[in-house]
């Protein structure tokens, strides 16, 4: 007896099928396995003095995954695969190849070199992430006559470039810094007090006539947002709109879409608020410079060079935008963590308040050059919140190929150098890097000096604005711990920080992790 199947029957077809997928299911392991193999094994081996790139599973995806979610734990375990030996080595994120350097000889040698390595793309893709028109870009990237009017010019910048030396004109030791400094001090001082806080804070926890419980993030990101808002544009544009401070936060908590360029239907919220702020300060701008009063040098100055460039209102707005984005965005941060940090650490509230007591007279008067210069334990705490917080990198883009850390570098591709990393090399932070102990900067002065030691970048990208955020922060702690007594309300642990998200300066804190503290206004001794 013979069983005989046709063509058409529904058996053989099932086979046929199953033969298929089993025969695709080959095809794609087979080509997946001599990806991987000529990807990890073969071209290392071809090319070995490029930097070796951490394998991965997915093709063109690469680690993009691990990297979005927590860019320094991926960092760390590349570093582990490849015996911590810091040597450059190579990430993909999405199909990009990036370098990441850890070695800090190598951070060196990356920052003082402006041929090859630049940073003008990345700054032009953030502006474009804003809003910019190209017209604008290109305006702010042409070079200047070196006879122009306005501001000098003797090298024949672009305005892009200038307007770093005419932010360091306004941010270093001088005139300048001080009218800075000054403002803050103006805005902190009338509302320290706990009559004002009742009024100024809504968003208070508890409150009674004697002391008010007030969530710490939310706290510092209004008073240092409002206060450099005022000190770089003046009341005006408070009045115009007094809602900006509120609305930059919103913003600031979602910059990293901007970071990441995301397209405006997933990134309503954070577009919707910078919307707000770039609608005010295009509203500000419209004003007639005799109009606004108390604005820093450097607003009108840059306003009146764009002008000069036939830059449009709308550019000039984006553009003020983002200095309103550098201004705030890692004050008000620093100001938490390290409040948090002396919170939780039991003596050091007094420590602070001894050590700046003499900063203090009874009329309510501050000496600003005894804080600056007297006050080595204030000075010690705030290095040690940037090291511990500082959690962003620099990028450079690859104009052609370069050695760094005996590694070629190829044309194209993007180099990152992760401060994180060298905040916590316990080869010379020592064994409690991982710890707050703002001793380690008492006994050796010098670990500022090092290569290790990048909290606002390096080269000609360093932020020009650090004199200034110190001064504020450390202005803002001494004043508050000499007006009040502060304590948690009820025991919190250390805030949990933010990591999986990319930042241009200090890390913020997760959601929900915010602190409450209790102020009370001290008696006088």
């Amino acid at each position: 007896m013979y069983l005989v199947i046709s063509a058409s029957s529904p058996l053989l077809k099932g086979s046929q099928d199953n033969f298929v997928l089993v025969l695709s299911a080959f095809a794609l392991m087979s080509g997946w396995l001599l990806w991987r193999l000529g990807r990890f094994t073969v071209f290392p081996r071809m090319y070995p003095d490029d930097p070796q790139e951490l394998p991965y599973c997915i093709p063109i995806l690469g680690h993009a995954q691990a990297f979005f979610n927590n860019s320094n734990a991926l960092i760390t375990r590349a570093r582990a695969y490849f015996g911590n030996n810091n040597e450059p080595f190579a990430l993909t994120i999405a199909g990009s190849k990036i370098y990441v350097i850890t070695k800090p000889k190598d951070v060196s040698d990356a920052y003082r070199n402006m041929n090859s390595l630049s940073f003008n793309e990345f700054v032009q893709a953030l502006m474009r992430a804003c809003g910019n028109t190209e017209s604008c870009i290109q305006a702010m990237y042409t070079p200047l006559p070196s006879n122009k009017g306005g501001f000098a010019n003797p090298r024949g910048k672009s305005l892009a470039t200038l307007s770093r030396n005419m932010h360091i004109r306004q941010l270093l030791l001088g005139d300048g810094l001080n009218f800075l400094e000054n403002s803050f001090l103006e805005w902190f001082d009338v509302r320290m007090d706990i009559e004002k806080l009742h009024s100024a804070c809504p968003y208070a926890i508890k409150s009674t006539d004697v002391d008010i419980v007030l969530p710490l993030m939310e706290w510092c990101s209004d008073i240092f947002t409002s206060a450099g808002q005022r000190a770089y544009f003046g009341d005006e544009l408070g009045q115009i709109d007094d809602t900006l401070a509120k609305e930059f936060v919103i913003f600031d908590d979602l910059s990293w879409q901007v970071l990441y360029q995301y397209p405006d239907f997933l990134a309503g919220e954070m577009k919707r608020s910078r919307d707000v702020i770039q609608r005010a300060l295009k509203k500000y701008i419209q004003l007639p410079q005799s109009q606004r009063s108390g604005e820093a040098w450097f607003t009108k100055a840059m306003e009146n060079e764009m002008r000069a460039l036939d830059i449009s209102e709308d550019d000039i707005a984006t553009m003020f935008m983002t200095i309103y984005w550098a201004i705030s965005t890692s004050t008000r941060k620093v100001a938490f963590w390290m409040l948090s940090y002396i919170l939780h650490g039991p003596s050091l509230t007094q420590v602070i308040r001894d050590e700046t007591k003499a900063a203090f007279n009874e009329e309510g008067k501050i000496d600003l050059e005894y804080l600056h210069n007297q006050c080595p334990q204030l000075n010690a705490m705030w290095n040690e919140t940037i090291r511990m917080s500082s959690y962003a990198a620099s990028v450079r883009f690859i104009t052609k190929d370069t050695v760094i850390g005996g590694k070629v570098l190829r044309k194209g591709n993007r180099l990152m150098i992760p401060f994180r990393q060298l905040h916590f090399d316990q080869g010379i932070f020592g064994e409690t890097a991982d710890s707050f102990d703002h001793e380690r900067f008492l006994e050796k002065a010098a670990l500022t000096k090092t290569n290790n030691w990048r909290p606002f970048g390096g080269g000609n990208t360093m932020c020009p604005g650090r004199h200034m955020a110190k001064r504020a922060v450390l202005l803002f702690v001494a004043m508050l711990l000499q007006r009040f007594d502060i304590e948690m309300d009820g025991f919190q642990p250390i805030p949990t920080a933010e990591e999986g998200k990319p930042i241009i300066g200090i890390m913020s804190i997760k959601e929900g992790s915010d602190l409450r503290v209790r102020l009370t206004t001290r008696k006088k001794m």
